[in-house]
């Protein structure tokens, strides 16, 4: 009798095995991150249509360091923050970098710094000129503000500093979008602001409105009466759960499985995934499958699918399904270094205060020239990176690409940079970062299986464009906590120490500390990018990845170029937009 039971309970358990191999939904999605729930939302709405989302990461909506305004980065552990190491680089003295990314349902959005700055209007149109039809700035602006709520500040956020235009704000949309209560209520913001109009740069009323060039508070994805994190699973998700028709399984997406090509273009019928225990099972798409894994991840399953560049292809002993040179390159991120100041009095709450300055507020006088010579480098920039790709974009589609981002930074003048600091309670975090670099680098798999291991080549600080205006924009920094009235707070540069690095120091000393301190911004795009094949493209205007007929990629791997803002805020748009298009069938 016991034997009979035990069998029955075998069969059982092969049952919901072989069930759940073989489950079939409408769309299936790679990845609960940021775009991954405002996809499933959005898709989900109809009752009509089915949809399960892959996630290896937990729900951690009730986490007390992912819920609290006031989180610090040290809590984001490996047990929900992927950390993944780069290759050594020469450039940076041979350290290495950590890319990190969000593992749990949200994902970078339930452990970033939730700051919420789209970038500039020309950025955006950029990707229209590149190839893109319909995305604009316009179009974007209007994914943005049906997804956003905003929560209009109060008088005290006022009285702190805080500015806003309604107009580039959306009331209905299910992300919360606010300041926080705990904004300083001492004299940082009025001495900033002077001292930012002394170096010229003005004060601006809000930054979300495509001209983002000025000094502003900046807002951030919060509820601030209830002073909890909005990520993408409370905002999109926690509406949607209840719905019979949306599904998270948990487990890792490995690759997708093909059925029959539609001609010349691969179908796709699924994914294969490998589930908490190690074990490998099937989930199959009735009609879509749709990467959202990341800008390191996406990469890594369409190459495990054999879609990517074929000479990375056939060293992996992978067969080709489509020849598809871009799948990896043109990584693209902020370079960012940090300073720290003392105080001579303490002083208590946030200061969310932003300055995006353009090339001339950078260069000064020096613009027109620095122009000019790196005009004439654009060719010899480009070689440099198709080396560094191995010949997977050609010189001329990178020249090309080049060139639109020169015209931005120089003749359409949008901001190049954000210096944005921190109250640390004993000091002054200044951080600044570069918004448009021409080092780009890749992210590819490192052996057929690997996943959970993507091999990231950073090559920042690549040209000396790059090295040229970091330097430039750590100048200012340095030269706004020496300007009164902000100086008049500062006792002191602690790091790296005026001992080191001088209010008049030479560019060598610049070099010097920018080799042994310059880090990722962790704004990372480009991966997957949105453009046509012989730019380097990996998916068309639609999202589609060129040569399938059924398989989209939606989140920052799309992002053709690099934005002035947090990569957060667009890829809500990206998302928002791509989900209107994947609803119409397009």
């Amino acid at each position: 009798m016991n034997m009979v039971i035990k069998m029955l309970a075998l069969l059982i358990l092969a049952g919901v095995a072989l069930a759940q191999n073989e489950v079939a939904f409408d769309y299936v999605i790679a990845g609960a991150g940021t775009a991954g729930l405002v996809l499933a939302n959005r898709l989900s709405a109809n009752p009509s249509v089915s949809v399960a989302v892959i996630e290896p990461g937990d729900d951690v909506r009730e986490d007390a360091d992912v819920q609290t305004v006031d989180f610090l980065f040290s809590n984001f552990n490996t047990s929900i923050n992927y950390q993944y190491p780069s290759v050594t680089s020469r450039a940076l003295g041979s350290r290495n970098l950590t890319y990190r990314a969000g593992k749990a349902w949200g994902g970078t959005s339930a452990v970033n710094g939730m700051v919420y700055i789209r970038g500039d209007k020309a950025q955006y149109d950029a990707w229209e000129e590149l190839g893109n039809r319909g995305w604009n700035w316009n179009t974007l602006f209007a994914s943005y503000k049906k997804g956003e709520h905003f929560i209009v500040p109060t008088q005290a956020q006022v009285a702190s500093g805080v500015t806003f235009d309604e107009a580039f704000h959306g009331k209905a949309g299910p992300l919360d979008l606010g300041f926080p209560l705990s904004l300083s209520n001492g004299s940082y913001y009025a001495k900033a602001r002077a001292t930012w109009e002394k170096l010229g740069v003005q004060s601006i009323k809000d930054l979300n409105g495509g001209a983002p060039h000025g000094f502003v508070t900046a807002p951030m994805t919060l509820d601030p009466q209830a002073a909890v994190r909005e990520d993408s699973a409370r905002a999109y998700y926690t509406p949607a759960e209840a719905r019979t028709n949306l599904k998270i399984i948990k487990g890792t997406v490995k690759r997708i499985t093909w059925g029959k090509d539609a001609g010349r273009l691969a179908v796709a019928d699924g994914f294969e995934y490998v589930s908490p225990s190690g074990t490998m099972l099937e989930v199959r798409a009735k009609k879509e499958v749709i990467l959202s894994a990341s800008a390191y991840r996406n990469p890594l399953i369409l190459e495990g699918s054999g879609v990517g560049n074929p000479k990375i292809l056939n060293k992996l002993g992978i067969k080709i399904k489509v020849k598809l040179p871009g799948v990896g390159e043109s990584l693209q991120d902020h370079n960012i270094i940090a300073m720290t100041y003392s105080l001579k009095e303490k002083f208590l709450g946030r200061i969310p205060y932003a300055t995006t300055p353009t090339a001339h507020d950078v260069f000064g006088n020096n613009t027109a020239s620095i122009a000019s010579s790196s005009l004439g480098k654009i060719k010899e920039y480009a070689k440099q990176l198709s080396t560094t790709f191995d010949g997977a974009i050609s010189v001329n589609a990178i020249e090309k690409r080049f060139r639109v981002q020169h015209d931005l930074i120089f003749k359409k003048n949008v901001t190049v940079a954000e210096l944005f600091p921190t109250n640390t309670g004993d000091g002054i975090l200044a951080q600044f970062w570069t918004s448009m670099p021409f080092s780009w680098g890749n992210v590819h798999l490192g052996s057929k299986d690997a996943i959970e291991s993507p091999v990231i080549v950073p090559n920042i600080m690549a040209t000396d464009f790059d090295v040229d205006m970091l330097t430039a924009v750590g100048r200012l920094s340095q030269q706004a906590f020496a300007t009164a009235p902000l100086s008049d707070l500062v006792a002191d540069n602690l790091t790296p120490g005026y001992d080191t690095l001088p209010l008049d120091a030479s560019d060598d000393q610049w070099a010097s500390f920018l080799d042994g301190n310059v880090l990722n911004a962790l704004h990372v795009v480009g991966s997957c990018a949105m453009l046509p094949v012989e730019l380097g493209g990996v998916v068309d205007e639609k999202v589609k990845v060129h040569g399938t007929r059924n398989v989209r990629v939606v989140d920052a791997s799309i992002i053709p170029s690099q934005l002035s803002g947090h990569t957060m805020a667009p890829v809500y748009g990206v998302a928002e937009k791509a989900a209107v298009i994947i609803l119409e069938g397009k």
